[in-house]
């Protein structure tokens, strides 16, 4: 355990347990995020997961960290229960998870809602560019949801995610396609991955060399989706960003990609037309 702040305990967890779990997700739920136990599972197993616990010793407050590669760390999963909120606990647990960043030699990354953009940039954190989230309600399936293709490996697909990212994930890449619901749509400009959330599929990332292709992928990728669908763009991305507003998309909220410092990721981000998701980058 570490004592980030003068009344708040953050713990280090191992291995989830069914009852953390439990309480992970009762974290999510109260937010009303889309994240699911396999998403906490890849952060308990590839990074680490902080907690607060109240008196009863029930979790009240999380926090998580991702290293991908060597250099290259995000932050995420700052939920607070309703109840607990205003008491500095998602300050302490974020700077629990920023003090594991440092002491693991790493740059911390952060996607930001514009409150935590305004307390992220208090402890040296840069924008780098602004996302929103662009969302579609359930609407009736017209084609089966199942799809015929074999999902490719991951290594097929890391050397482009990590030279658009200036990063290496493979396995968050590999996770994301082991998920019994997951699909990849692929093209020699690029692909897309698409996996069940708890609220709504997440198209994410989709990465292409040219926004005409990535438009293409988008279209593929959600064309047999019937519930509500997530997918998080770069602002700059117009075409995709009208294209999206024709096959019936909204926007929902905003995020800003931040890193520690002045030193930006060694990406080419002229390749990401969605991310993989605010908690994972």
């Amino acid at each position: 355990m570490a004592n980030t702040d003068a009344a708040v305990v953050v713990e280090t967890l191992g291995p989830l347990t069914p009852a953390v779990q439990a309480g992970l997700d009762a974290l999510v739920l109260q937010s009303g995020w889309n994240q699911t136990p396999q998403d906490w599972a890849i952060f308990s197993r590839e990074g680490t997961v902080c907690v607060v616990r109240d008196a009863q010793a029930r979790i009240i407050a999380s926090g998580a960290v991702l290293p991908h590669g060597p250099q290259v760390a995000w932050i995420s999963m700052i939920l607070v229960a309703p109840d607990f909120r205003g008491r500095g606990l998602g300050r302490a647990v974020f700077l629990h998870c920023l003090a594991l960043v440092k002491a693991g030699g790493r740059t911390a990354c952060l996607d930001a809602t514009p409150d935590g953009q305004r307390i992220y940039s208090q402890f040296g954190f840069a924008p780098v560019y602004g996302l929103t989230r662009w969302q579609r309600a359930a609407r009736p399936q017209a084609v089966p949801a199942a799809r015929s293709q074999q999902l490719p490996d991951a290594q097929a697909l890391a050397a482009l995610d990590a030279q658009a990212l200036g990063a290496p994930r493979h396995a968050l890449l590999a996770d994301f396609l082991a998920r019994p619901d997951a699909a990849c749509v692929r093209s020699s400009e690029g692909f897309a991955i698409v996996r069940r959330g708890r609220i709504a599929h997440q198209i994410g990332p989709l990465l292409a060399l040219n926004e005409a292709g990535a438009a293409e992928l988008m279209k593929r990728a959600v064309q047999d989706l019937a519930g509500p669908v997530f997918i998080d763009v770069p602002d700059e991305r117009a075409l995709l960003a009208r294209q999206l507003h024709d096959a019936g998309f909204t926007p929902q909220r905003s995020f800003m990609r931040m890193v520690l410092g002045d030193q930006p990721l060694q990406g080419q981000t002229h390749f990401i037309h969605a991310i993989a998701g605010p908690e994972f980058g």
